[in-house]
């Protein structure tokens, strides 16, 4: 009786083994893809939202009245940060006639007010050639000024509005990132975000829609 058990117990057959791997990698095939895409996605959202944290603290502050005049700079390869000017020298520069403009002379004593270093990303348009550009906000929007490659922006359309104050994200890996044109990879359709800013501070975040090929508020 026991040999006869012993018999009965057979391990896997060199095609039923090789049935199992075709399935294993059939299966792999399907969701690996699946998931480097969500994995992509993941990390392009996760710095667009780094991007709208630092518009909206920076802005923030200003509401609150901890800093009259700040300065949001983006900076090709790639880096975003905020600075504010305390309340005394503001005034001191106000009451002194000078200009009131977003350089970085102006911030160069300016407390950082927060600072992202941002690496799987590039920002239309500053990956065209380098550059920085920066956006300055007041309360009330009095000094709201831009910079830079944030002041040569063209129009884009945004909810059937004309507007150039928005910073747009795409992969790093992408091959075309064109937000006035439209242009973005249609072949494998990499995530692109969008985060738009007013002079009063007011944040919206928007994503491509590849099959409206417009954009849509998120």
């Amino acid at each position: 009786m026991l040999v006869q058990q012993k018999q009965n117990i057979k391990g896997l057959s060199l095609i039923e083994t090789l049935v199992v791997l075709a399935i294993i990698g059939a299966i792999a095939a399907v969701g690996f893809p699946n998931f480097s895409k969500w994995q992509v996605d993941r990390q392009v959202r996760s710095d667009s939202e780094k991007i709208a944290a630092v518009f909206t603290s920076a802005t923030s502050q200003v509401e609150r009245g901890a800093y009259p005049y700040v300065r949001v700079l983006i900076e090709s390869g790639v880096k975003i940060s905020a600075h504010g000017i305390k309340q005394e020298e503001f005034s001191n520069k106000l009451n002194n006639g000078d200009d009131i403009d977003c350089g970085a002379g102006i911030f160069s004593s300016a407390d950082e007010i927060i600072s992202y270093d941002l690496e799987e990303i590039i920002l239309f348009h500053l990956n065209d050639g380098g550059g920085s550009g920066a956006i300055c906000f007041s309360k009330g929007g009095k000094y709201f000024k831009r910079i830079g490659t944030a002041s040569t922006q063209n129009n884009i359309n945004l909810d059937q509005k004309a507007t150039s104050n928005y910073v747009t994200i795409c992969y790093k890996k992408e091959q075309s990132c064109d937000a006035v044109g439209k242009s973005f990879d249609t072949d494998d359709k990499q995530p692109v975000y969008l985060v738009n800013y007013s002079r009063f501070g007011m944040i919206q975040k928007y994503k491509w829609n590849y099959s409206k090929n417009d954009w849509r508020s998120r």
